[in-house]
């Protein structure tokens, strides 16, 4: 009876350990940091040592925070930053940051869970802010190599914070690369620009039909100078001439058949063009 009685008191010990266990389980690009809560005795705190990939058994009590070790992704939309001339512009801006391996249990202790929206995300949208405007909106929509150096310029101030943070406490962050990307207007400016725009076009369209315009009677003034010097060298009258440019016109067209009456009835001339 006594064994029995025992080893249902050991099954029910084992039953409660199991029951009171979980694990923690990285994946292949992440680290877990486990961080000790005991109810009753014992020390807690974060462990220094991360779990890497594979299977660790914890007590309830204990918790497991998750970090990935590759380059995240930070996607951060701002809009409505004004450039050099006060034009309200949005950005969809990206950083790329990375956790030093083996390092994330330091990084939660100094710097919690919630590391980047704590501590430098607001820095970094007042680096962003800062630069755009200091630009023209046409080199901001569409002038790479200003971009381009605008992301090299705030990875490199990204980095310099966080080496600034570092000498307080420890923040093991690499900032791998910063892309702003080409600004979009927004809504109401897009709006204002087309119209801007149509306008433009409107206005370009008149001065190449004035244009056009001009020419043509540059032209025919200087037609009509060629017809009146030809008059005077062949001493014809207006109405002469009238009557040879209306043969010449009715000539020249496909299957005209004519007969040119010269003076009183002494001659005719058939003009035929097939």
């Amino acid at each position: 009876m006594k064994k029995i009685i025992l080893m249902f008191c050991f099954a029910i010990l084992g039953m409660s350990a199991l029951t009171s266990c979980h694990s923690v389980s990285p994946d292949a690009d992440e680290e877990a940091v486990i961080v000790k809560k005991p109810w009753f005795i014992g020390h807690g705190g974060v462990e220094q040592q991360a779990v890497q990939t594979g299977l660790t058994w914890c007590w309830w009590s204990t918790s497991g925070y998750y970090f990935k070790i590759v380059p995240v992704r930070h996607e951060i939309t701002l809009d409505d930053l004004f450039s050099d001339d006060n034009t309200p512009l949005d950005f969809h801006t990206v950083i790329i940051t990375q956790i030093e391996q083996g390092k994330s249990p330091i990084l939660l202790q100094n710097y919690g869970e919630k590391w980047f929206d704590t501590n430098l995300n607001n820095y970094f949208c007042n680096l962003v802010r800062d630069h755009i405007s200091q630009h023209s909106p046409f080199d901001l929509m569409s002038n790479r190599q200003v971009l381009n150096q605008i992301d090299t310029k705030i990875r490199k101030q990204m980095q310099d914070y966080v080496n600034a943070l570092s000498k307080k406490k420890q923040m093991p962050i690499i900032i791998k690369e910063v892309i702003i990307g080409k600004a979009t207007p927004n809504k109401e400016q897009l709006n204002e620009m087309n119209r801007t725009a149509k306008v433009v076009q409107a206005k370009q369209t008149q001065e190449r039909e004035y244009e056009v315009q001009i020419a043509r009677e540059k032209a025919e003034r200087q037609k009509a100078k060629a017809d009146k010097a030809y008059m005077e060298e062949m001493n014809l009258s207006a109405g002469q001439f009238i009557n040879l440019k209306w043969i010449e016109t009715v000539a020249n067209k496909q299957g005209a058949n004519i007969d040119v009456m010269v003076g009183p009835a002494e001659s005719m001339w058939n003009i035929r063009r097939n």
